[in-house]
């Protein structure tokens, strides 16, 4: 138990150690999808704050998922809500495993880890909370084989 203890502890202070050398993130969070799969209903939300409206940003979606996911690409609704009540939602397809049947991203295992770039040079019109909300967009009541999704907002060029 003591060695389980010590690796969680190692590998917490690596992420946060891992972490402080990206100045360029502005906004990075996760969601793990339950092991049933990821219900239609089921709809993520990212909270993020802007607080200059001139700097321009890298904006992506992450998405890992493992090697059983029956479909070579993932449609996701993108909902955003701006700080003056505006909305607008998007759909987006990202494509997740080459012609050939390859898996893109990341991992020589079963999981693959995928940081799609949605808009490069992104300019959020005013400042405040901005309120993103993503939802599966396939067919499935349940698509399975998604392990998470996450929304990622860098600096642009750092």
């Amino acid at each position: 138990m003591n060695k389980l203890k010590s690796f969680l502890l190692l590998s917490a202070t690596f992420l946060i150690a891992l972490m402080a050398c990206d100045p360029g993130r502005i906004f990075d969070q996760t969601y793990t999808v339950p092991e049933s799969g990821w219900d239609r209903d089921s709809v993520f939300h990212y909270s993020v704050d802007i607080s200059d409206s001139l700097l321009l940003h890298d904006f992506y979606i992450s998405i890992r998922n493992n090697t059983n996911y029956p479909y070579s690409n993932i449609y996701f609704f993108l909902s955003t809500e701006f700080p003056n009540g505006h909305s607008t939602t998007d759909t987006i397809e990202c494509i997740l495993a080459g012609k050939d049947g390859r898996w893109l991203g990341n991992g020589s295992g079963a999981i693959k880890d995928n940081l799609i770039l949605l808009q490069r040079g992104l300019r959020f019109p005013i400042t405040g909370q901005y309120h993103f909300y993503i939802e599966q967009a396939m067919r499935d009541e349940q698509l399975k084989g998604i392990e998470d999704v996450g929304l990622r907002i860098e600096k642009t060029g750092l």
